[in-house]
């Protein structure tokens, strides 16, 4: 009952701000057993009684938060093109909506399509700035873009604000690293780490670390990420970087034999085994 509750309050609140608008029980129903199948990941289900929602009442008012829904359910099964469809229904009826301009930036940037995305992103932070996902992302395709300035400008907005979550330190390591500054870099990319030990998060900070002459100092974090990775072979390649520079060779053979039998990559081998010719 608590879902059909919060269904039924939304529903009601849009109505009375919308004007009279009647809310019959079909609908209401329907609107539930969508939010039900969404939240059970039962995307099929939800797509067809939310078909049917908007077909028992095409002239409903409160029609956009479903169309919304549609479009989060259609790019759940991959037609993006319909999920877009859905959007732009829904904000021709509520261009100022930032859930619709919201969930359609997702489903662009699923699609590949980033630059109309971060317009949609520009126009959800014109509306509403304190929004944490449109800050967050807007910051990460700015950075992905090179426009770093703009990308950190989010990104520490985003932090004072809601904290400096995994993927926001790590898209700062990021552009620290790609403007050269390497320690600010390491510091990021430990702070990622620390706050989920992701085994290719690690692989990064510690190659930065590598390139920064300073892996040696990163020497126990690394005999820690391989046992808590072990099977994770590029480690292994660099834990026998460290071996190299300090003469043990034999260690340093068991450790690249290692690193092969789990499959390695063998780009990275070369980059730093190149480097060293």
């Amino acid at each position: 009952m608590k879902a059909r509750t919060t269904i039924f309050t939304i529903f009601s609140a849009c109505a009375l701000s919308m004007g009279a608008q009647t809310l019959t029980a079909t609908y209401i129903e329907l609107a539930d057993s969508a939010d039900r199948y969404m939240k059970q990941e039962r995307w099929v289900d939800a797509e067809r009684v939310i078909v049917r929602a908007l077909k028992h009442e095409p002239a409903n008012k409160s029609n956009y938060l479903l169309w919304s829904n549609l479009g989060t359910v259609r790019t759940n099964l991959g037609d993006y093109d319909g999920a877009l469809q859905a959007f732009d229904i829904g904000l021709s009826s509520a261009p100022k909506s930032t859930m619709l301009l919201s969930n359609r930036a997702r489903t662009l940037i699923a699609k590949g399509d980033t630059k109309r995305a971060l317009e949609d992103l520009d126009n959800v932070l014109t509306l509403d700035s304190t929004l944490q996902w449109p800050r967050k992302m807007r910051g990460v395709l700015r950075a992905a873009k090179s426009d770093y300035r703009g990308a950190t400008s989010d990104l520490e907005f985003y932090a004072d604000r809601f904290g400096k979550d995994v993927t926001v330190a790590e898209t700062m390591g990021d552009i620290a690293l790609r403007q050269g500054d390497k320690q600010l870099a390491l510091t990021n990319y430990k702070e990622a780490y620390d706050k989920e030990k992701d085994e290719t998060l690690l692989l990064k900070l510690l190659l930065t670390a590598y390139y920064a002459g300073k892996l040696d100092e990163y020497e126990d974090m690394l005999a820690l990420g391989i046992a808590n990775h072990p099977r994770y072979g590029d480690l292994y390649i660099m834990r026998a970087a460290i071996k190299r520079g300090r003469y043990q060779t034999t260690d340093m053979e068991q450790d690249l034999k290692r690193a092969k039998e789990l499959g390695a990559d063998e780009r990275l081998y070369k980059e730093l085994w190149r480097e060293n010719k």
